[in-house]
């Protein structure tokens, strides 16, 4: 019985390697992307919109801040599921806001986003680390 139960295990852990592929790979392609955005600052500041008496500029701050830190949050393995559930939210405002038009680039960042949700970090993730191997939150007896 043992036997099995470790063979098991070990049949998994590969998923556990992928994941952590597919979270350094999205956490490092959304902070390339924001990169470039801040370097062509000047061309697509007028694209973002205007939000209740705040100005685009305003708005481009905001929404790159939150998607570096996002990005560093799925990166280093905190909290990804509501991590990538945000930045999900955004994908999908983006199509409310410009419509279905917006491309198939975005319907793959949204499945990427939305298998993190799934999955979560991972084994090698920070929240693994921090979270008992029961899964339960562990109680401070004094």
């Amino acid at each position: 019985m043992r036997k099995r139960i470790s063979d098991w295990i070990e049949q998994y852990r590969c998923m556990d390697w992928a994941v952590l592929y597919l979270r350094l790979f999205t956490g490092g392609m959304m902070l390339f992307h924001n990169i470039g955005k801040i370097q062509n600052y000047n061309e697509i500041i007028n694209s973002y919109p205007s939000l209740l008496y705040i100005n685009s500029a305003a708005v481009f701050v905001v929404v790159t801040v939150v998607e570096v830190l996002l990005s560093v949050l799925i990166i280093m393995g905190l909290w990804v599921r509501m991590s990538a559930f945000l930045m999900s939210l955004g994908i999908l405002l983006a199509f409310a806001w410009g419509g279905f038009g917006a491309g198939e680039l975005e319907f793959t960042w949204l499945g990427v986003y939305v298998f993190l949700i799934v999955s979560g970090g991972g084994l090698y993730a920070f929240d693994a680390a921090l979270t008992p191997p029961d899964g339960k939150k562990q109680r401070i007896e004094q």
